[in-house]
């Protein structure tokens, strides 16, 4: 699946209201209910907040990255969830707003990778990422990340 298809697959969720770090990963998580590629989604939800304990992949400007690399996914699989209000991720309690959960079949190295950098090259942009934090439907937020 390539970035384009991931984010038009991808479901959205806006304004959501969470408190902690694990609320958001288990509300973005909770997005993939029932999604075919994922063969058990509490255990796939179990295995990123595991990951987040170990290097909880944050790139700054309140933009969070969860994921794992697991055999409890068949495929990329990806939701996206914009926080009401900044929620404190890592150790630092840095701010986050959006977050993108993501989980990648084991034997699928390369795409993981070409996964976080496409996210992370769309990302870099502050504009584009200014309008992630205005835009008020799931369906104009998939837009920009295109």
């Amino acid at each position: 699946m390539t970035f384009p298809q991931l984010c038009t697959a991808a479901p959205v969720a806006l304004d959501i209201p969470t408190a902690t770090e694990n609320d958001a990963i288990t509300a973005t998580a909770g997005l993939l209910t029932g999604w075919l590629g994922i063969v058990d989604t509490a255990g796939f939800r179990s295995a990123v907040l595991e990951r987040q304990q170990i290097n909880p992949p944050l790139l700054g400007n309140g933009i969070a990255l969860p994921h794992a690399r697991t055999a409890l996914v068949r495929e990329i699989v990806m939701a996206i969830l914009r926080t009401r209000d900044p929620v404190p991720f890592g150790p630092q309690g840095l701010p986050v707003r959006l977050i993108f959960l993501y989980g990648i079949p084991l034997h699928h190295v390369s795409e993981h990778l070409a996964t976080t950098a496409a996210l992370a090259r769309k990302l870099r942009d502050a504009g584009r990422v200014q309008a992630l934090l205005e835009t008020t439907d799931a369906d104009s937020f998939r837009q920009l990340l295109l």
